[in-house]
């Protein structure tokens, strides 16, 4: 058998309304002993989209408690990928089942980022726009793929990255949990590495200040999660805040 052993982390969140919006639909957790990390974003009418966040969150974190317990996690006899993935659709049917029973909540849907770190690995898995950061040696990089509108006209050519950042539509999402039966999830893993620091965040933070702000932000306040945490919210809400705001710091000490 051999042994897995989740690295040690460090981790920090918070979520905040915002300057316009005037309830919160963005819903967070985290779990420093499992190594699992959530961030949904909610969307619908009558609060319903904090209604979707939620269950999102409190669906993947049921379906994957067994799992994560140290006797069987520590196995590492399981394909950890096909897990998440098969949690993150969980998630949608507990969704599209809610949505069926409370006719309120009908059309509500939410964006989906986690992350879990085992042995020296960790997976990272996303649906809708909502966002993954690694910052690593000094470099920061978006390891996730916006699933919008704007980001397949980037891809095929038919958009700038300038024009994107401009564009009146670049909210418009074509993944979310909660939106059909059926949901295609990217999960990707790689090798995490000491002094790595996983940025999970929800639009209300990538919309609203750039990616050099970010890295100048982990840059100077690195070691100190929670004043870095505060500091890119801090930020969103001068540029506008527009939406609510969350972010999630993991880092690896």
């Amino acid at each position: 058998m051999t042994e897995c052993k989740t690295p040690e982390l460090e981790i920090y969140g918070l979520t905040d309304e915002g300057l316009v919006r005037d309830h919160n639909e963005d819903y967070i957790a985290w779990y420093e002993d499992t190594g699992l990390v959530i961030l949904a974003d909610g969307m619908g009418g009558h609060n319903a989209g904090e209604v979707a966040s939620e269950l999102a969150v409190t669906s993947i974190s049921d379906a994957l408690e067994e799992v994560l317990s140290p006797d069987i996690k520590d196995s590492c006899n399981m394909d950890f990928e096909e897990v998440v993935n098969e949690a993150v659709m969980f998630a949608n049917e507990e969704i599209n089942m809610h949505a069926r029973a409370h006719p309120e909540c009908s059309g509500m849907g939410t964006t989906i980022v986690m992350t879990l770190f085992y042995n020296d690995r960790v997976i990272c898995a996303s649906v809708g726009d909502s966002r993954i950061y690694r910052f690593r040696k000094g470099e920061l990089q978006q390891i996730t793929t916006d699933h919008s509108l704007v980001q397949e006209m980037v891809d095929n050519g038919y958009m700038s990255e300038e024009e994107a950042l401009n564009s009146t539509n670049r909210n418009l999402i074509t993944r979310a949990l909660g939106i059909a039966e059926e949901v295609k999830v990217d999960v990707r893993q790689e090798k995490a590495e000491k002094g790595d620091i996983y940025l999970l965040c929800s639009d209300g933070l990538s919309d609203m200040i750039s990616d050099e702000q970010i890295f100048s932000t982990l840059v100077k306040s690195r070691d100190n999660l929670k004043r870095a945490t505060e500091s890119l919210i801090d930020q969103a809400k001068e540029n506008g805040g527009h939406d609510n705001v969350s972010v999630i710091l993991a880092a690896c000490r």
